[in-house]
């Protein structure tokens, strides 16, 4: 009914739009469900879709929710008895869920993300994006319903049962490829997004990290994004470098530094917190590969000693830059493989600053239609890329699980070289 309230074009009937619609949802949530449907050849069919659909009277229920979440967590604004602010947490989520209603906010979203991951900062190359976006279908979109690309694979919760379902040793070499590539996928798309633009999708979690059957990575729902402040994402930039490019983990000029740009950030810490747990705070939040925090703070969230127990207030605009870089660091844990999000999101973070001081004017276009060398040395890459991969895939299993624990061992060689050299001056 709400399809055909919202979508449909008088006189049009439902057939005229899709040839096929599956009644039993492909997944539901607290706001929508979605469901697999084909359109027809007026809407550029045969062509499989996936229809978001929000549930009536959500709106008005989850907000009321919300508004009670506040009203318990305010009062323990000062306790110590939480290990984070719930309280600005919720007042964060409360403005997100405001725009997850609307569908065509969602939709705005997702356009823009996408061209975000696929061109260049300049944003004149393309460029091959590690993470595949759905895309909305125009026309086909309004406040309760959204109709968009058709992802066909199974969420990241459920990658492992895939895995043993298909023959495949979920801690073999071609697992532990796939975790690598999952983790720097999602470190450049989260990185490049916060840092170069401060819109990004905000509400990462397994469910909405689709495997897909061709093997790459897909993100889906968008309906909460987030944008942050050219000043905190420029903060943040320099906060990746300073990590990066640190001496040591105890070398006093550094956490100084550190502990320095994060307090810009907005971080308050408790009157009687250590010299070092500004930097600390910064340390656990985007470099995993720490073995030992500054002061003596525990890595471990809910351990007594963590350096999250010195927060007395966390920034509402960073909060969910700090749920980006918690499920990155929750994969990093899962898979066994040390991950500093710091040293990932450098170059990028360089690259933004480098831009902002350094601007020099664009050279003036000779005509719009020219073809750009670059670009097509860009296309014969993701040509090439693709070759390779259908390649790998093809190669019988015995032969596949040698290429890839080759692959995995010269991938970290490459990170252990990268270490060794350290960061560019």
């Amino acid at each position: 009914a709400v399809i055909v309230k919202e979508l449909l074009n008088r006189d049009e009937k439902f057939e005229d739009v899709f040839t096929e619609f599956d009644d039993i949802p492909l997944g539901a949530a607290s706001v929508a469900q979605v469901h697999r449907a084909v359109l027809s050849e007026k809407y550029g069919g045969p062509r499989e879709v996936a229809i978001k659909i929000q549930r009536p009277s959500i709106e008005s229920k989850l907000m009321s929710d919300i508004a009670n979440l506040k009203a318990i967590t305010k009062p323990l604004k000062e306790a110590d008895a939480l290990p984070l602010d719930y309280y600005t947490v919720f007042v964060e989520l409360e403005k997100q869920l405001a725009d997850e209603f609307d569908f065509v906010a969602e939709a705005v979203a997702m356009d823009r993300i996408y061209n975000t991951i696929t061109r260049s900062p300049d944003g004149i190359t393309p460029v091959d994006s590690p993470v595949v976006t759905p895309r909305p279908v125009p026309g086909l979109v309004s406040k309760r319903v959204l109709v968009m690309d058709y992802l066909q694979g199974v969420p990241l919760s459920r990658a492992r049962e895939e895995m043993e379902k298909k023959g495949i040793d979920p801690d073999g070499p071609e697992a532990k490829l796939f975790g690598r590539n999952l983790l720097k996928g999602l470190t450049e798309v989260f990185g490049r997004c916060i840092l170069e633009t401060g819109f990004f999708h905000a509400d990462p979690h397994p469910g909405n990290i689709f495997v897909l059957d061709d093997g790459t990575v897909g993100l889906i729902d968008f309906g909460q994004v987030k944008q942050i402040s050219g000043r905190s994402r420029e903060t943040l930039a320099k906060v990746m470098i300073a990590l990066d490019s640190r001496e040591s983990d105890d070398n006093p000029a550094d956490l100084k530094k550190i502990g320095d740009l994060a307090l810009e950030l907005g971080v308050e810490l408790n009157e009687d917190a250590q010299d070092e747990a500004a930097a600390a705070v910064g340390m656990w939040l985007f470099d995993g590969s720490v073995e030992n925090l500054p002061g003596g703070y525990d890595k471990g969230e809910l351990s007594p000693n963590s350096p999250v127990k010195e927060l007395k207030s966390f920034p509402q605009d960073l909060v969910l830059v700090g749920r980006s870089s918690i499920l990155i660091k929750g994969l990093s844990n899962r898979l066994n493989i040390p991950w500093s999000l710091a040293k990932e999101w450098a170059p990028i973070a360089r690259k933004v600053l480098d831009q902002k001081y350094n601007q020099t004017p664009k050279a003036a276009s000779v005509g719009e239609n020219r073809i750009r060398f670059r670009d097509v040395i860009g296309t014969f890459k993701q040509w090439g890329k693709g070759k390779t991969t259908s390649v790998v895939k093809n190669l019988p299993a015995p032969i596949r699980t040698r290429v890839l624990a080759l692959l995995i061992r010269a991938q970290e060689r490459r990170e252990r070289k990268a270490m060794e050299q350290g960061p560019p001056q």
